[in-house]
């Protein structure tokens, strides 16, 4: 005999949206994949012409560029973003 913690589960699984098939979205859609919970980081020289770090949104528009790596990711993690890296 199944719980009713079980059965809501199932019951809520059945009522789900579908899952999103990405080769049916435009190229604006697919840019802004992501847009609010991801953020890359890649090595940049800032004005000054110190070496950085450029912060990108998922869509590939520059957010900030700060003085290190370290200085970024907390950046990221601040504004509750999952931080990936490019190279």
């Amino acid at each position: 005999m199944k719980s009713a913690s079980e059965n809501s589960r199932a019951t809520a699984l059945l009522k789900a949206e579908p899952l999103l098939d990405v080769r049916q979205l435009s190229d604006v859609q697919f840019r802004s994949l992501g847009l609010r919970q991801v953020a890359y980081m890649r090595p940049a020289t800032m004005d000054d012409g110190e070496e950085g770090c450029a912060i990108y949104a998922a869509d590939g528009s520059l957010l900030a560029v700060v003085e290190d790596m370290e200085t970024a990711w907390g950046a990221i993690m601040q504004n509750d973003m999952v931080p990936a890296s490019l190279q």
